[in-house]
Protein backbone atom coordinates (compact mmCIF):
# COMPACT_ATOMS: atom_id res chain seq x y z
CA UNK A 1 0.00 0.00 0.00
CA UNK A 2 1.63 3.48 -0.85
CA UNK A 3 1.68 6.33 1.93
CA UNK A 4 0.73 9.51 1.08
CA UNK A 5 2.79 12.58 2.24
CA UNK A 6 0.49 15.41 4.27
CA UNK A 7 -0.29 17.99 1.61
CA UNK A 8 -1.13 21.51 2.90
CA UNK A 9 -3.67 23.76 0.99
CA UNK A 10 -2.29 27.62 0.83
CA UNK A 11 -5.78 28.96 0.16
CA UNK A 12 -7.34 32.00 -1.04
CA UNK A 13 -11.09 31.42 -2.41
CA UNK A 14 -13.28 29.49 -0.32
CA UNK A 15 -14.50 27.54 -3.97
CA UNK A 16 -10.48 27.06 -5.15
CA UNK A 17 -9.90 25.61 -2.17
CA UNK A 18 -12.96 23.43 -1.56
CA UNK A 19 -12.52 22.11 -5.24
CA UNK A 20 -8.60 21.06 -3.91
CA UNK A 21 -9.93 19.52 -0.58
CA UNK A 22 -12.22 17.45 -3.22
CA UNK A 23 -10.29 16.37 -5.23
CA UNK A 24 -7.19 15.54 -3.25
CA UNK A 25 -10.01 12.71 -1.06
CA UNK A 26 -11.37 11.36 -4.16
CA UNK A 27 -7.80 10.99 -6.09
CA UNK A 28 -6.76 9.96 -2.80
CA UNK A 29 -9.32 7.22 -2.28
CA UNK A 30 -8.64 6.22 -6.31
CA UNK A 31 -5.20 5.57 -5.90
CA UNK A 32 -4.61 4.17 -2.22
CA UNK A 33 -7.71 3.07 -1.39
CA UNK A 34 -11.58 3.28 -0.82
CA UNK A 35 -11.78 6.04 2.59
CA UNK A 36 -7.92 6.57 1.97
CA UNK A 37 -6.40 10.20 0.97
CA UNK A 38 -3.66 12.07 2.37
CA UNK A 39 -3.66 13.89 5.79
CA UNK A 40 -5.07 17.84 4.52
CA UNK A 41 -4.29 20.98 6.38
CA UNK A 42 -5.83 23.71 5.11
CA UNK A 43 -5.17 27.83 5.89
CA UNK A 44 -6.82 30.88 4.83
CA UNK A 45 -6.78 34.48 5.62
CA UNK A 46 -9.78 35.72 4.48
CA UNK A 47 -10.31 36.95 1.27
CA UNK A 48 -10.67 40.57 1.79
CA UNK A 49 -7.48 40.80 2.87
CA UNK A 50 -5.69 39.01 -0.79
CA UNK A 51 -8.26 41.24 -2.37
CA UNK A 52 -7.14 44.94 -0.85
CA UNK A 53 -3.51 43.67 -2.24
CA UNK A 54 -4.87 42.66 -5.46
CA UNK A 55 -7.02 45.76 -6.17
CA UNK A 56 -4.42 47.99 -5.63
CA UNK A 57 -1.52 45.53 -7.71
CA UNK A 58 0.35 44.86 -4.20
CA UNK A 59 1.58 41.26 -5.16
CA UNK A 60 4.39 41.62 -2.75
CA UNK A 61 1.80 42.36 0.34
CA UNK A 62 0.20 39.31 -1.45
CA UNK A 63 2.75 37.11 -1.80
CA UNK A 64 3.62 38.05 2.12
CA UNK A 65 0.23 36.31 2.90
CA UNK A 66 0.70 33.36 1.16
CA UNK A 67 4.18 32.74 2.51
CA UNK A 68 2.37 33.42 5.67
CA UNK A 69 -0.03 30.64 5.35
CA UNK A 70 2.25 28.65 3.98
CA UNK A 71 4.68 28.87 7.33
CA UNK A 72 2.08 27.65 8.92
CA UNK A 73 1.37 25.01 7.14
CA UNK A 74 4.94 23.53 7.15
CA UNK A 75 4.95 24.10 10.90
CA UNK A 76 1.67 22.02 11.32
CA UNK A 77 3.43 19.12 9.44
CA UNK A 78 3.01 20.02 5.74
CA UNK A 79 4.98 18.35 3.20
CA UNK A 80 3.80 19.20 0.01
CA UNK A 81 1.76 22.64 -0.23
CA UNK A 82 -0.51 23.86 -3.13
CA UNK A 83 -2.17 26.97 -3.81
CA UNK A 84 -5.84 26.43 -5.83
CA UNK A 85 -5.84 30.21 -7.63
CA UNK A 86 -4.57 31.48 -10.26
CA UNK A 87 -4.61 34.84 -9.91
CA UNK A 88 -2.85 34.70 -6.39
CA UNK A 89 0.42 32.75 -8.53
CA UNK A 90 1.09 36.48 -9.61
CA UNK A 91 2.39 36.87 -6.76
CA UNK A 92 5.24 34.36 -6.40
Amino acid sequence: MRTAKHIGIVAVSAEGAALCYRTICVEGARVLGRHAHPEVTLHTYPLSEYMRHVDGRHWEGAGRLLLSSARKLATAGAQLLICPDNTLHQAL
